[in-house]
């Protein structure tokens, strides 16, 4: 396989169809679109474009990429494009793997979309049936004749030959479990999602819904997300349990979204309700 075919990466595909690739892209968009401004959506538009020929895979050059932004109002800035690129591998939208020639040196780099559409049945299951992440070290890259992938970054130790290296960015984020959810997702959250969705990049997600909805209901400052963690959880129950009973036709997480905003904003009008008469019996 030469260098620069982009044939050669079909493998790293997640989709079967154009149609799960877009819902995939749309639905990671919802979650996390407000990260992303005006220049980023349109590299990000731009690099989904070019990764159609192999569903959710992209090797184009990035000058290539920024060349075709330039017909897209009025075009953007290489910066710009790198900007949107970390930031989407930092969501976990995207993951990035580079290529080395077999000459030596860095060639282009291969942009791979990760599966961010609604959780299937088998997802919705007590963690007791996950099995361990399988990693893959840098020897399994070898058998490519031509070009294979490496890892970004490497130990600093004189010691250990660079194929021996296992590295952070040979680990998907998919393989992350709930261990590795940040600190910011508070404890009791991570408790009630767990036993469901095992992947700290699934948590994450729905948390970043929770987020939409608090603040969509607009809340006083003086009114934390935290205030309304029983609230969230109990959505996700409310959720889960029509999912068992096969009565959601949206998607999981569109629904658990609806199901917050609402239970949120029947709070928001008990807090004002309770004031109302606060401020009633006061002038009485």
């Amino acid at each position: 396989m030469k260098s620069g075919r982009i044939e050669q990466y079909k493998s790293y595909s997640q989709f079967s169809t154009l149609e799960q690739f877009n819902e995939s892209n749309k639905m990671a968009l919802d979650i996390h679109g407000h990260h992303l401004t005006k220049g980023e959506r349109i590299a990000f538009d731009v690099l989904t474009r070019f990764s159609v020929k192999v569903l959710g895979v992209c090797n184009a050059r990035i000058c290539k990429l920024v060349q075709a932004c330039q017909d897209i109002k009025g075009g953007i800035s290489r910066s710009t494009f790198e900007r949107m690129l970390r930031k989407a591998k930092s969501l976990g939208i995207i993951s990035i793997l580079h290529t080395v020639r077999e000459t030596g040196g860095y060639s282009h780099n291969v942009y791979i979309f990760n599966r961010f559409d609604t959780p299937n049945q088998e997802q919705l299951t007590s963690r007791k049936n996950d099995k361990n992440p399988q990693i893959p070290t840098a020897n399994e890259h070898k058998k490519q004749p031509e070009t294979h992938l490496v890892e970004t970054k490497t130990l600093k130790d004189k010691d250990l030959r660079q194929e021996q290296v296992k590295t952070i960015d040979q680990i998907n984020m998919s393989d992350l479990d709930h261990s590795f959810v940040p600190d910011h997702i508070p404890a009791p959250f991570v408790k009630a999602i767990k036993p469901f969705f095992n992947r700290a990049k699934d948590i994450c997600g729905l948390w970043d819904r929770a987020q939409i909805a608090y603040r969509s209901a607009k809340f006083p400052s003086t009114t934390s997300i935290d205030s309304m963690l029983p609230t969230i959880v109990h959505a996700f129950k409310q959720t889960v349990y029509r999912y068992k009973q096969n009565r959601i036709q949206t998607g999981f997480v569109p629904y658990f979204y609806g199901t917050v905003a609402n239970l949120l904003t029947v709070e928001k009008r008990k807090m004002v309700a309770e004031d109302t008469q606060w401020g009633l019996w006061l002038e009485g």
